[in-house]
């Protein structure tokens, strides 16, 4: 049986908890739910509620806290249910997560993952139908070629901190 998209990303985030206890996976409904998706399905149960857990639906406090685990050399996953829910952390995103290691010479890094389902044309309502993706394909620190986007969905299990992914 094909493994799919959902739990191939189940099994890269339960390797990325198991070989690096830095690691932690939070955000909207991933501890005990898994999920909107289910992407976070037993993450909870297998690697605790310290690692993996919810939070408020808040999403510039997700990623504000994300931004400052990773900079004291935490390695967090945050995941917002839908990406038209990112506006509000669009700030954190832009001017922190992007462009942090430029900006302080590459004394800082962000060694952390913003995970968000989108896509337009899915028939949903507004906020879960979104395609913002070309906002962060046009921010500064933001990588841009497949090579570069390899590079950091890969960066998990490197345990370097290329910047930022889509």
């Amino acid at each position: 049986m094909a493994t799919s998209m959902a739990q191939a990303i189940n099994q890269a985030l339960g390797d990325c908890l198991a070989e690096d206890e830095r690691v932690l996976v939070f955000g909207e409904d991933v501890g005990t739910l898994g999920g909107v998706f289910r992407i976070t399905d037993g993450l909870a149960a297998k690697y605790g509620e310290r690692r993996c857990f919810d939070t408020p639906l808040a999403e510039s406090g997700i990623v504000g806290m994300a931004v400052g685990m990773a900079m004291r050399g935490m390695r967090p996953v945050v995941e917002m249910q839908f990406d038209a829910f990112a506006y509000p952390a669009f700030e954190q995103i832009v001017s922190h997560v992007a462009k942090m290691r430029n900006r302080t010479r590459g004394k800082v890094s962000l060694p952390m993952v913003i995970r968000a389902p989108y896509g337009g044309g899915i028939g949903g309502v507004e906020h879960h139908s979104d395609s913002s993706e070309a906002y962060y394909a046009h921010t500064p620190g933001s990588p841009w070629s497949r090579r570069r986007r390899w590079r950091t969905r890969t960066a998990c299990s490197a345990r370097r901190s290329p910047g930022p992914t889509r």
